[in-house]
C-alpha cells in the first residue's frame, strides 16, 4: 500500500529536521527525528544512507557498519559506500579488515583516487612503506589534489618520517 499524503509530509518534515540536527552535531536529536519518520519510509536508501552518516559523525562505528554493508550491496556502483564502510570497519574492527574492503573496491573502481589514497594511509599505518609509496603515487596520478592532502593526513605521518630519514624515496 502506498503511503498517504500525511505520511509523506511527516517523512519530509522529520527527515529535514534530522538533517538539520546533524548539521548542528546534535546526534541525539537527529536520532529522535529519524524515529518519527513513518515506518513506510525508514528503509528508503536515502534514510539508510543518512542513518549511516549520522553514526559515522557520532563515531558510532559499529552501528554504521551494517548500514554501510547494506548500501554497498544495494548499490554496488557507488564507490563512496565502500570507502565509508572501510572507514567504519577500521575503527570498529581492524585496519586489516578495512584494507580488504578497499582492495576489493579498488578492483571495482580502479579510477577512484580516494580508494588508492586510503590504501596508502592504511599501508603507512602498518609500516608497509613501499605499498604506501606506490598507492599514494597512484592516488595523485588519478587526482592531483591528493598531493596536498597527503602532506597533512595524520595517517601518513609514518610514511613522511621514513621519507625524511631517507628510508624511502618521496613519491613525487
Amino acid at each position: 500500500m502506498e503511503p498517504g499524503r500525511d505520511d509523506q509530509l511527516k517523512f519530509a518534515k522529520h527527515f529535514e529536521r534530522a538533517q538539520g540536527w546533524l548539521l548542528l552535531e546534535n546526534f541525539a536529536a537527529a536520532d529522535r527525528a529519524l524515529r518519527l519518520i513513518p515506518a513506510a519510509f525508514r528503509e528508503r536508501s536515502e534514510v539508510v544512507q543518512f542513518r549511516a552518516q549520522l553514526h559515522l559523525s557520532a563515531k558510532r562505528w559499529a552501528r554504521a557498519v551494517p548500514l554501510l554493508r547494506r548500501l554497498v550491496k544495494q548499490d554496488p556502483t557507488e564507490p563512496q559506500y565502500a570507502v565509508s564502510l572501510a572507514f567504519a570497519v577500521r575503527r570498529a574492527q581492524s585496519i586489516e579488515k578495512a584494507e580488504q574492503i578497499l582492495l576489493e573496491a579498488r578492483e571495482r573502481f580502479p579510477q577512484e583516487a580516494v580508494i588508492w589514497f586510503n590504501l596508502a594511509c592504511y599501508a603507512a599505518q602498518q609500516a608497509r612503506l613501499t605499498d604506501a609509496h606506490n598507492w599514494l603515487r597512484e592516488a595523485v596520478r588519478r587526482e592531483s589534489a591528493y598531493r596536498d592532502l597527503a602532506k597533512t593526513d595524520p595517517d601518513l605521518v609514518p610514511f613522511w618520517k621514513a621519507v625524511t630519514t631517507g628510508v624511502i624515496a618521496a613519491p613525487w
